[in-house]
C-alpha cells in the first residue's frame, strides 16, 4: 500500500478511535429512542456537535500551528493555562476518563461476568491505559494500528445488523425539539473538547512521519475525513437502532441499560460478547489519547517538576477513584460542567477556523467573555441556583428555549470587542505619539 494512504488510514482510524469513547456509544441510541420518528433531525443535531465541530477543532488547531496555546494567544497569555486546566481537569480527568472505565464495567465486563466487582475492572482498565499512554511518542500509531481495526469491525457488524434487520419501527414521541435536544445532549460526548485536546498529538504524529507544509495539511485533512465518515456511519446506525426501539423501551431507561437491551435483542447471547469487546476497545482508545494529552499539559504546566509518566499515573489513579461512582452518577454531575464550558470551546473552534479574517484580538476577547458569562448564568439555573433577574435575562435571549442562549451574545461580543479594541488601540497610538513629540 502507498505509504501516504497507509499513514492516512492509520491516522484516520486513530482519530476515530480517540473520539469514539463511552459517550459515543451510549448517547446515540438514547437520543434515537427519545426521538422516534424524528430521528433524522436528531441525527443532524448530534452530528453537528459530535462530528462536525470536533473535526473542525482539529482544523482550528492546525490553523494555529498545531498548538492550542497559539489558538488562544489573542485572548490573553493566561487564558490558555486557565481554560485548558478547566477542560483537562474539570472534563477530562473528572468526567471523560472515569466515565470510560465505568462504562467498560457496566456494559462490558459486568454483562459477561456479573460476579466481578467494578473496582477490579476499573483498576485493570487503567493499568492497560497506563501501559499504552506512558510512551507518548507512539500513542497515535499504537491506537491506529492495533486497537481501532477490531473496534471498527465489531461496530460495523452491530450497526449493519440493526439497519438491515431492525428490532422494530420508530414511533412518534412527545419530544418537541429533536435537533436541539440531540445537539445539546452531544455535549456530553465531550468530543469538541477531545478535538482540542488531541489535535496536537494528531498533528505531532503527522510530523513524525516526515510530512511538512502542504503535505502535512493534506494528510491531516484526509485523516479527519476518514474519521468523520467512520463516525457518521456508526452514529447514524446507533441512533437509528435506538429509534427503531422507541416503541419497545421506556423513555426514562438508563442509557447503559438501553444499549445492553438493544444489542441483546439484535444479536442474542453472542451480542453480549461483541458489545463487551467493542465497549472495552472504544473506551480504552479514547482514554489512552486523553490521558496522554492531560499528562503532557500538566507536565508542561509544572515545568517538568513531575515527569510525564508521573502525571499519567496521577490521572489514572484519579480515574480509579471517580470511575467507582458509576456511569449515571458521573453523567448527572457532569452536565453543569459541560453547559458552562462547552459553548466557550465551540466559539474557540470557530475563531480558529476563521483566524485569518478576524479583525483583531478584541474580537476574540469579546466573543469569549460574553459566551462564558451567559453560559455560567444559564448553568446556575440548571444546578438549582434560581436568581429571578438572571432567569428573566436568559429567557429573553434569542434561541434560549433551544439551549443556544450564548449564540447571539457571542456575536455581539465579537462585534463590540472588535470596535472597542480598534478605537482603544488607536487612542493609545495617538497618546504614544504625543508623548514622543513632547
Amino acid at each position: 500500500m502507498n505509504k501516504t494512504i497507509q499513514h492516512s488510514l492509520i491516522l484516520g482510524f486513530a482519530l476515530f478511535a480517540i473520539y469514539f469513547g463511552a459517550g459515543n456509544l451510549i448517547f446515540p441510541p438514547s437520543i434515537g429512542n427519545a426521538s422516534g420518528t424524528n430521528w433524522i433531525p436528531a441525527l443532524i443535531g448530534f452530528c453537528v456537535t459530535g462530528i462536525a465541530l470536533p473535526l473542525l477543532a482539529v482544523i482550528a488547531i492546525l490553523n494555529a500551528g498545531g498548538r492550542f496555546e497559539e489558538l488562544t494567544r489573542p485572548i490573553s497569555p493566561w487564558f490558555y493555562k486557565a481554560f485548558n486546566l478547566l477542560l483537562m481537569v474539570g472534563i477530562g480527568m473528572f468526567v471523560t476518563i472515569p466515565r470510560m472505565a465505568a462504562t467498560t464495567h457496566e456494559l462490558g465486563v459486568h454483562t459477561l461476568f456479573p460476579q466481578v466487582p467494578s473496582i477490579v475492572t476499573i483498576v485493570v482498565f487503567f493499568a492497560v491505559s497506563y501501559y499504552f499512554a506512558m510512551d507518548k511518542s507512539n500513542v497515535i500509531e499504537k491506537i491506529g494500528k492495533f486497537l481501532t481495526p477490531v473496534l471498527v469491525i465489531i461496530l460495523l457488524f452491530i450497526v449493519g445488523k440493526g439497519i438491515f434487520d431492525p428490532i422494530g419501527t420508530p414511533v412518534a414521541t412527545d419530544l418537541k425539539s429533536p435537533f436541539s435536544n440531540a445537539f445539546i445532549s452531544a455535549y456530553q460526548t465531550g468530543d469538541v473538547v477531545t478535538g482540542i485536546f488531541c489535535a496536537p498529538i494528531f498533528i505531532a504524529a503527522i510530523l513524525s512521519y516526515g510530512y511538512k507544509g502542504k503535505g502535512m495539511r493534506k494528510i491531516a485533512l484526509t485523516g479527519t475525513v476518514i474519521a468523520g465518515l467512520g463516525l457518521l456511519i456508526v452514529y447514524g446506525g446507533l441512533l437509528y437502532i435506538g429509534a427503531s426501539g422507541s416503541g419497545m423501551f421506556p423513555k426514562d431507561i438508563d442509557s447503559t441499560t438501553l444499549v445492553s437491551e438493544i444489542v441483546n435483542t439484535l444479536l442474542g447471547s453472542g451480542g453480549a460478547i461483541a458489545l463487551s469487546i467493542a465497549i472495552a476497545l472504544a473506551c480504552l482508545t479514547s482514554a489512552i489519547g486523553v490521558i496522554a494529552v492531560i499528562a503532557e499539559f500538566l507536565n508542561d504546566l509544572t515545568k517538568n517538576k513531575f515527569s510525564y509518566r508521573a502525571w499519567v499515573l496521577v490521572v489514572c489513579l484519579a480515574g480509579i477513584g471517580i470511575g467507582s461512582l458509576g456511569v449515571e452518577k458521573i453523567i448527572n454531575y457532569a452536565l453543569p460542567i459541560f453547559l458552562a464550558l462547552y459553548p466557550v470551546a465551540i466559539v474557540l473552534v470557530f475563531l480558529g477556523l476563521f483566524r485569518k479574517v478576524i479583525p483583531n484580538p478584541g474580537s476574540y476577547r469579546g466573543a469569549i467573555l460574553l459566551t462564558f458569562i451567559v453560559s455560567v448564568l444559564e448553568t446556575l439555573g440548571v444546578i438549582g441556583v434560581n436568581i429571578p433577574a438572571v432567569q428573566r435575562f436568559i429567557s429573553i435571549l434569542p434561541f434560549s428555549a433551544n439551549g443556544f442562549s450564548w449564540l447571539v451574545p457571542a456575536i455581539i461580543g465579537f462585534i463590540a470587542g472588535s470596535i472597542i479594541y480598534k478605537f482603544t488601540s488607536a487612542k493609545e497610538g495617538q497618546d504614544s505619539a504625543l508623548v514622543n513629540n513632547d
